[in-house]
């Protein structure tokens, strides 16, 4: 369990540079972009491609970190009120949900990216190989599939009477 853990960490690690360099580059090609439309008057063409792929970047790998931090939006109105063993029960079948959407997410996403390079799929303004662009999605659900293996891992060896355990199973440890 311990070199699933140090391996978590290290695609965790991975995946947080990937995020902030896409999100960080996004910010740039949009300020560039505001700049030379408005102030400039000369629109640069390949920007909001640019920008939306860097986007799509973003959110990949960004959300899948957020889901190995426990990061993730959740409603908690009903799972707060019940014991703790039900609280370990729903952390553990939500994050087993999570698991079986990752994987279908990553095997729908790598058939569009087949999909794409069996046509030679291209993209309007940059014309690079739509399969670039569509390589985050079935990584992220990879990395998402990973990460809810991880916590459902170490929420079902914690226990319900485990507090760590309990956490780990909703994806807080």
């Amino acid at each position: 369990m311990a070199g699933l853990l140090r391996l978590a960490n290290l695609l965790e690690g991975a995946a947080t540079v990937v995020a902030a360099v896409a999100l960080g580059v996004f910010t740039a090609v949009v300020i560039a972009e505001v700049i030379a439309r408005y102030l400039l008057h000369a629109p640069i063409i390949w920007s909001n491609e640019v920008a939306t792929y860097l986007f799509i970047y973003a959110v990949f790998f960004g959300g899948s970190v957020a889901l190995k931090r426990g990061a993730l939006m959740e409603v908690r109105l009903l799972r707060d009120r019940c014991p703790a063993r039900i609280r370990w029960a729903m952390g553990l079948l939500t994050q087993g949900i999570i698991l079986g959407f990752s994987l279908v997410g990553a095997i729908f996403a790598g058939e569009l990216i087949l999909t794409s390079f069996r046509t030679g799929t291209i993209s309007p303004a940059l014309e690079i190989p739509m399969l670039y662009i569509y390589l985050p999605m079935p990584a992220g659900f990879g990395l998402m599939g990973f990460f809810s293996l991880v916590n459902l891992l170490r929420g079902a060896a914690g226990g319900p009477e485990d507090s760590a355990g309990a956490q780990a199973a909703s994806g807080k440890a």
